[in-house]
């Protein structure tokens, strides 16, 4: 049945136009990223929670931004401001 079900979806793509077989791609991302955020074992590993406990610290000594729309955040990004 898989085999099937594969050969079934390459002859679709072929079919489709480049725009389309974007949205195809898009909506393979966004299954891949649900599959791995469902299972979220990343973050109980040593890595993320040293990234973690780093940010709550981060937050809690006020070591952070607050920006009242998009343009300032992206404004603050390309000067390389330091907080």
């Amino acid at each position: 049945m898989q085999a099937n079900i594969r050969e079934i979806a390459r002859y679709a793509l072929d079919e489709l136009k480049e725009d389309e077989l974007a949205e195809v791609l898009y909506f393979i991302h966004y299954l891949r990223w649900r599959r791995e955020e469902k299972d979220q074992s990343w973050f109980w590993t040593e890595e993320w929670q040293t990234r973690y406990q780093e940010a709550k610290a981060d937050l809690a000594a006020g070591r952070y931004k607050e920006f009242e729309n998009i343009e300032d955040l992206l404004a603050d990004l390309k000067s390389g401001a330091e907080g």
